[in-house]
């Protein structure tokens, strides 16, 4: 991600003035742009090694009013950056041919080996418990993350879970989060580019005093700064679609590690579902219906 040309000129006409540790700073936002636009002063400070007050002093030499005037102008350039359009532009040039899947799938499977890095299994173990304790499940997923979403939901749901994945029907994501109570856990599900009503009615959730988990690609995106607990799934682009391999491997995971929890409740549920599967014909069964074989010649 390039840093904003308004950031990089004042970078370079008042870098003769700027502290060491200033200097730093600069460093740092020059090659972690798309992350440092999501960190407080405080957090900024502690991953360059100075203090908060150093970071509002940078800010303030580079001309801006306060650190939130700096933090505001990387978010905004950030958003432009992140357009489709220029994701567009930037996916690979060849639309046909072997070379394309290659290059889709050896994203994928760099996106699914960070992953398995980085993931917590401890953080990965509370999730469970949590879902597993929970009276209710809502689960927030905007746009192309609604299908995650969804996907969870259903899953949950086979289990035995009471779940509502949020935006459905008619009425505002607000209105859907006014019956989350404090026991209840809210799942939010984003990726960039950061959905504004995923990130609000994941804070909304917050504020009701519901426990949180997000579902995201950094520790520092917006969901994971108002997270109780992070799961981190990297979706890295190439391409103008969305990269979800492993953001939806982490989801089947979780899925399945609360079934292994709760394996006799589970059992009964998927037992009792087998019945009305079968009673009213939610498979395809061709032979039953007179469908046969084609008769070789």
């Amino acid at each position: 991600m390039t840093v904003s040309e308004d950031l990089l000129q004042r970078i370079k006409a008042k870098y003769g003035d700027l502290s060491t540790a200033q200097k730093s700073i600069a460093q740092y936002l020059l090659d972690n742009y798309e992350k440092a636009a999501f960190l407080t002063a405080g957090q900024l400070g502690t991953l360059v090694g100075v203090s908060e007050s150093t970071v509002v002093r940078f800010a303030n030499t580079l001309g801006y009013g306060g650190y939130p005037h700096l933090q505001k102008e990387m978010q905004e350039h950030l958003k432009r950056e992140l357009t489709t359009v220029s994701r567009l532009q930037q996916s690979p040039g060849k639309l046909k041919g072997p070379s394309l899947v290659h290059q889709i799938l050896e994203n994928d499977i760099k996106n699914l080996r960070r992953t398995m890095e980085e993931i917590s299994p401890e953080v990965f173990d509370r999730v469970v418990e949590e879902i597993g304790k929970a009276p209710n499940i809502f689960i927030i997923g905007n746009r192309s993350a609604h299908c995650l979403a969804l996907f969870l939901a259903m899953y949950l749901e086979l289990l035995g879970k009471r779940v509502k994945a949020v935006p459905t029907g008619v009425t505002s994501i607000f209105e859907q989060l006014t019956i989350v109570q404090t026991e209840d856990l809210v799942i939010g599900i984003s990726f960039p580019r950061y959905t504004s009503k995923s990130v609000e009615g994941f804070e909304y959730a917050a504020r009701r005093g519901a426990r949180t988990v997000a579902i995201t690609d950094s520790v520092i995106s917006p969901l994971a700064q108002l997270a109780d607990l992070t799961l981190i799934a990297k979706s890295d682009l190439n391409s103008f679609i969305e990269a979800f391999a492993a953001p939806l491997s982490l989801i089947t995971a979780l899925a399945t590690a609360v079934g292994m929890r709760e394996r006799e409740n589970v059992l009964r549920s998927l037992e009792h579902l087998e019945e009305i599967w079968d009673n009213y014909r939610i498979f395809y069964h061709g032979l039953e219906r007179g469908w046969q074989e084609p008769i070789e010649k």
